[in-house]
């Protein structure tokens, strides 16, 4: 979306541009829905530990939860590794990109990524991301 944004100088290119950036939301949106994603590496969410897993003990951040469950399986871990994790169904509703599979992700959150990722720009454009990705005014109520 950037990369196209980038490309216009002109009015008629910019309202080029905000049919293919439609285009780029719905298909994200519809390749997340369907579980067409390339590889799950795609969706990693990926966060450098700041200290040993063990050392957090008042908060315990969503990468340090995915690290923990890594060394449960034996992988040794400290300050400075860096962590990748994907959003899961199950508690702790994350899980090393290692141990995941398809079936385990949580795509209402990607969605819900995907949503506040674009959202700014859309509105910016005049565009709606729920009008994009074809929910009428009634589906938003409920």
């Amino acid at each position: 979306m950037k990369t196209r944004l980038a490309q216009v100088e002109t009015p008629v290119q910019f309202e080029d541009a905000k049919k293919e950036i439609r285009n780029i939301v719905r298909d994200s949106y519809l390749r997340l829905k369907r579980r067409e994603w390339k590889r799950i590496e795609d969706l990693a969410f990926n966060v450098v530990l700041g200290e040993a897993p063990d050392r957090y003990i008042k908060t315990i951040p969503q990468h340090v939860r995915a690290a923990k469950i890594l060394e449960e399986k034996k992988y040794e871990l400290k300050a400075g590794d860096l962590i990748s994790f994907v959003k899961v169904v199950k508690e702790p509703h994350v899980k090393p990109v290692q141990l995941a599979s398809n079936g385990e992700i949580d795509v209402e959150k990607y969605v819900g990524y995907l949503h506040s990722t674009f959202d700014q720009v859309l509105d910016a454009l005049g565009l709606d991301f729920n009008e994009i990705i074809g929910l009428t005014k009634l589906e938003r109520f409920m």
